[in-house]
């Protein structure tokens, strides 16, 4: 997918890198980058049992947090050096069970401002060979000044 967005930030891949490096409840739950460039960013996440909740489908929260975590890293690759994307509202659907042996997600910047970014997450159950969407989250990101 061709983007029409253009980072402010030519560091932008290193910053990505660096969030899922950083985060240490998204790298303890084992969600890791796949790629990323300017308006995108996408990850994946091998199921674990304890990703799963009490009837064996991936936990609502592990999906929430994957797309979550994928759209401010979309939005971060259009920040200007010495601003982050920090989350102030997100809507999930949860289309349907995942089930799976891993989950990919691919999160889009639908919009970006100058303080505040709008992405779009898609995550897909992976599993028999194909994948299946399984959740679909807007999120909205406030552009904030690095601490």
């Amino acid at each position: 997918m061709q983007s029409q967005h253009k980072p402010q930030n030519p560091g932008y891949r290193a910053w990505v890198e660096g969030i899922f490096e950083k985060a240490a409840f998204i790298k303890n739950q084992g969600i890791k980058l796949v790629d990323c460039g300017p308006g995108w960013c996408e990850c994946r996440l091998d199921v674990r049992p304890d990703h799963l909740q009490q009837d064996g489908y991936v936990h609502a929260a592990v999906v929430a947090a994957m797309a979550d975590h994928s759209a401010g890293a979309s939005a971060g690759t259009l920040a200007p050096m010495g601003k982050m994307s920090l989350t102030v509202e997100f809507k999930i659907n949860l289309l349907r069970p995942g089930i799976g042996h891993a989950l990919r997600c691919r999160a889009d910047v639908l919009r970006a401002g100058r303080s505040i970014t709008v992405s779009e997450s898609e995550v897909y159950v992976v599993g028999d060979n194909r994948e299946k969407l399984i959740a679909k989250a807007i999120v909205t990101l406030a552009l904030v000044t690095q601490g």
